[in-house]
């Protein structure tokens, strides 16, 4: 069984919406409509700027707008002025090692934040900056040594649990990622994110719990698709078939109609584990109708008609499939499977 899981949003995940689907041309032209009020705002800041060139705050908004349309350099360059004006403000430096680590300047970002760290020692948030940091580059000892700082200045952050227990999971010691989330959910009952990993972690197990920490993380944020989501594939992967129908079908009425993965998960439930390749193709032609770019719909679509005996039409679907992707080799082995059939009778 080919399964389709997406990791949480907290391991940074994108979640899939409609507008992946959109052509070049809408894109852009949504991209200009944001832009324009923005480049607005740009402006009459510069304006400000011209004024009065010693605030660094101007600066630092001016550096956000930047960021929103993607002008990273001139984002960065306010940032440094703004730090210069006021060396004070931990934010800015907060912000230049963001803006590095997305360029890929690992090694800034990190100078950045170990300087913030010295300059500013009672900042919790640059102390958890930096850990993620740290984190991310596989040094989990002076990762887990910031935490442990961090947690004796504010003890009650549930942030700093949540990323304890994200580094125990990294090391693969689930029972202390387990315990530091449940400090997390402890000390902030609404913490979604906690929640939302508690139910992870537990899903990965294979163990029940994880559906009272989804439906709490649902609770909380019950316009958030990730735990719907994840919810709906433990029920899936653990046979509970309709269950994970109806979680499915809660976020594309109560959320969003168009999200890809709920789309095409119902389809398969209905194709693999209903044994209903009518409804399957139906709703796997609902997933091509909003993403015509969706090759696994497609090559799903010619696995039904093969199961109702009707292979040529199968043949057209693996065809469409391999005109979007022509390198996926299941719909090019089915159709050559296919036509070599068709060439023995």
């Amino acid at each position: 069984m080919r399964k389709f899981l997406i990791v949480p949003a907290i391991f940074l995940f994108l979640f899939a919406c409609n507008n992946e689907q959109k052509s070049a041309t809408v894109k852009d032209q949504s991209k200009q409509e944001a832009a324009d009020p923005i480049a607005m705002r740009i402006d009459s800041l510069s304006k400000e700027i011209r004024k009065t060139p010693m605030k660094d705050t101007l600066f630092f908004q001016r550096s956000r707008l930047y960021v929103q349309i993607g002008d990273f350099a001139n984002a960065v360059n306010d940032l440094e002025i703004a730090k210069k004006l006021n060396k004070e403000e931990p934010q800015y430096y907060l912000d230049l090692a963001e803006l590095e680590m997305g360029q890929g300047e690992g090694r800034i970002s990190l100078e950045l934040l170990q300087r913030a760290k010295e300059k500013f020692p009672e900042n919790v948030t640059v102390k958890i900056k930096l850990a993620r940091l740290l984190m991310a580059m596989e040094q989990f000892k002076d990762a887990r040594t910031q935490l442990v700082l961090a947690s004796r200045i504010e003890p009650r952050n549930p942030e700093l649990y949540l990323m304890s227990s994200m580094i125990f999971q990294q090391i693969g010691e689930f029972d202390k990622a387990i315990e530091d989330l449940q400090k997390a959910v402890m000390y902030d009952p609404q913490y979604y994110q906690g929640h939302a990993m508690l139910g992870y972690i537990n899903a990965q197990l294979g163990n029940k719990l994880a559906i009272d920490h989804y439906e709490n993380a649902i609770r909380l944020q019950p316009d958030n698709p990730e735990a719907v989501y994840n919810l709906a594939m433990f029920y899936q992967e653990n046979e509970m078939y309709d269950k994970a129908l109806e979680m499915y079908r809660k976020g594309l009425e109560q959320i969003n109609p168009d999200m890809q993965h709920f789309l095409f998960n119902t389809a398969y439930v209905y194709e693999n584990f209903k044994n209903n390749p009518d409804t399957a193709i139906t709703l796997y032609q609902k997933v091509i109708d909003r993403f015509p770019e969706d090759y696994r719909a497609f090559y799903r679509i010619g696995l039904c008609y093969e199961e109702l005996g009707r292979p040529k039409e199968a043949m057209a679907q693996y065809d469409m499939s391999l005109k979007i992707y022509p390198k996926f080799e299941e719909a090019y082995n089915a159709l050559s499977r296919l036509s070599e059939e068709r060439k023995g009778k």
